[in-house]
């Protein structure tokens, strides 16, 4: 029986590096994922990558309204490379009350079944141990200094919070999504939740990762591949 590409891409890695893209694939999920609305700073940036790839997020949303997305490789340590990222960019039209390449953002999380969580230190937002964890949830993050805009919140369906008590209002955006998805993946693993990639959508995190293990050495295998497939 002739090898698929991925056999055959896989008989080049070791044995651990086989297994441990196999692991990781069958602890993914898209039950959860995040908006990274308009973060400037690359090092926040990198680090909300890290903190998607370390607790299984597979989808990273990023919204570039009025800055570029530009994360730091030093932090994100090539995290981005494991992980599905959908950029919506706009005409850099957003100003604090209209921010149209978010409201389009939201609209296909919600065509997608999603429930959209906005962010925010507002007194009638919910805390972060009550969110109701059995629908699939997006949730944004805002910038920096002025946080989630107002666009965000306005077409969420529900605002949330990290309880906190100290003088300081906020996390730094890094930490804040580092609670928020620590806290949530761990009562997903805990529930009876179907949480995790169906066995398709797992094959193909595997072949896709197996390609890019091989790095610049990808073009020639595969033309290696095409070539002994040929005259089988």
């Amino acid at each position: 029986m002739n090898k698929t590409l991925t056999e055959f891409l896989s008989d080049g890695l070791s044995a651990e590096r086989v297994k441990r893209i196999h692991e990781v694939a069958s602890q993914r999920t898209r039950h959860l994922t995040i908006v990274l609305e308009n973060i400037t700073h690359s090092h926040n940036a990198s680090a909300c990558l890290r903190t998607c790839d370390c607790f299984g997020v597979q989808d990273v949303h990023i919204v570039e309204s009025f800055s570029s997305f530009k994360p730091n490789p030093d932090v994100a340590r090539g995290a981005s490379k494991w992980l599905t990222i959908h950029r919506h960019q706009g005409e850099f039209e957003q100003s604090e009350n209209h921010a149209p390449t978010t409201e389009r953002c939201i609209k296909q999380l919600k065509d997608q079944g999603y429930r959209i969580l906005a962010t925010s230190p507002r007194q009638n937002s919910t805390p972060l141990s009550e969110i109701d964890i059995t629908q699939k949830n997006a949730v944004i993050f805002g910038s920096e200094k002025p946080g989630v805009s107002t666009t965000a919140i306005e077409h969420s369906d529900e605002l949330i919070h990290v309880p906190m008590f100290g003088f300081t209002e906020s996390f730094n955006v890094s930490v804040s999504a580092a609670i928020v998805l620590q806290q949530l993946t761990e009562r997903l693993h805990k529930s009876d939740i179907k949480w995790q990639l169906d066995k398709e959508e797992q094959q193909s995190l595997i072949d896709l990762w197996v390609q890019k293990s091989h790095g610049f050495r990808l073009a020639a295998l595969c033309r290696r591949f095409e070539s002994e497939a040929k005259h089988k």
